[in-house]
């Protein structure tokens, strides 16, 4: 099982915390490497490469799999159609977030504002442009015809860091940022960029449940090489399907703030086909595909 990025990551716990069940399922040892680099094309140009025999399966994620290959094309060495999804293990969403005496009380107040004020009058903080934390904030300026300053930061921590220091108007972060500090109070959540809310955070709610059809975050898959033999891929999707559900992977993935979201192999092309068309055309529209 290969996986693109260092140990203790989201993809490398999604994986190192559904696999002992999977293994018992299947009757078959997972074995787990690591081989970060380029934000997981390094592991992911071997991978499309690697005998389509159920031997060599990877772990793929959302910047991986959907802006990679627009941003980074030429040490991109695979298509959309080098890989067989089998199943989606876990999806962490990202948040918007303010300064907990914001006056921005609902995501509607936010957008509300920035049609009301001038072009670019709300800073942002985001990571670096083109990422999936500032990609929604691209959307969203589409979606209601407004404008926003973008404030890059390395990381989401950064971005809780400024929010709390009311550097910035708002933000998106990630939930392993985000999350401690909104249960602390240090920052408070307007919404989360998902389809359902999060047991660890039962009071945010979507931004879909205010009207804003966005979704966002750090989604994990399944992967095998074109050409794996369709038996080979559903009886990899049965074991983690069941394993999804097994008690202690759920009480496991719990503790760790790891929300799994399980898709199955059509749902998934669908999901990675949408994102790879939407942020094809975002990152084009931005200038930043290459």
């Amino acid at each position: 099982m290969l996986v693109g990025y260092g140990p203790g990551g989201g993809s490398d716990l999604s994986i190192r915390l559904t696999e002992g069940a999977a293994s018992r399922i299947l009757g078959q040892k997972i074995v787990i490497t690591n081989r970060p680099g380029a934000g997981g094309t390094v592991m992911m140009n071997q991978f499309v490469r690697a005998a389509p025999d159920g031997y060599t399966l990877a772990i793929g994620s959302t910047a991986t799999l959907t802006v990679q290959p627009h941003v980074a094309s030429a040490t991109v060495l695979f298509k959309q159609d080098d890989f067989v999804p089998i199943v989606q293990i876990s999806n962490i969403p990202n948040l918007l977030i303010v300064s907990p005496d914001s006056q921005f009380k609902s995501a509607a107040d936010f957008i509300d504002f920035a049609k009301k004020n001038p072009a670019g009058r709300l800073k942002i903080g985001i990571t670096s442009p083109g990422t999936t934390i500032h990609l929604p904030f691209v959307q969203m300026e589409k979606l209601y015809g407004v404008k926003f300053t973008f404030i890059p930061h390395k990381s989401s921590d950064p971005i809780v860091t400024s929010i709390m220091g009311a550097q910035i108007d708002a933000g998106g972060a990630d939930l392993a940022a985000a999350g401690p500090k909104i249960q602390a109070g240090a920052v408070r959540a307007l919404g989360l960029f998902a389809a359902k809310r999060l047991a660890s955070l039962p009071n945010v709610p979507t931004l879909k449940e205010q009207g804003v059809d966005l979704e966002a975050g750090f989604y994990n898959m399944l992967l095998a090489p074109k050409g794996t033999p369709d038996a080979i891929v559903s009886a990899v999707h049965l074991a983690f399907r069941k394993a999804l559900e097994d008690p202690e992977v759920v009480e496991k993935t719990a503790k760790a703030n790891m929300p799994l979201e399980y898709l199955g192999p059509r749902e998934s092309r669908d999901r990675l086909t949408k994102n790879y068309e939407t942020f094809g055309v975002l990152l084009n529209d931005l200038g930043l595909k290459k």
